[in-house]
């Protein structure tokens, strides 16, 4: 069964344009988009499961330069 889930991003001024970049090319991320308002970029990602998705989240887009912030947000229906 595959899980999806939104992440909220909050990067540092400096680092956007190649944090969306070096995300877009993470395994498991189906889409990134920089929007404006509390959050900078929002990244629709799937997994086998919840626990692949936060392994994903916590050991690449968390440790991805620039990101200085993220919320998880699973698909639930």
């Amino acid at each position: 069964m595959t899980s999806s889930a939104y992440v909220l991003v909050n990067l540092s001024g400096k680092e956007t344009r190649a944090a969306l970049e070096r995300i877009k090319k993470i395994k498991g991320v189906k889409s990134a988009h920089l929007v404006a308002g509390p959050f900078d970029l929002i990244i629709h990602v799937e997994g086998k499961g919840p626990e692949e998705i936060g392994e994903l989240v916590i050991s690449k887009i968390r440790k991805s330069p620039g990101v200085t912030n993220t919320v998880t947000c699973y698909v639930v229906a």
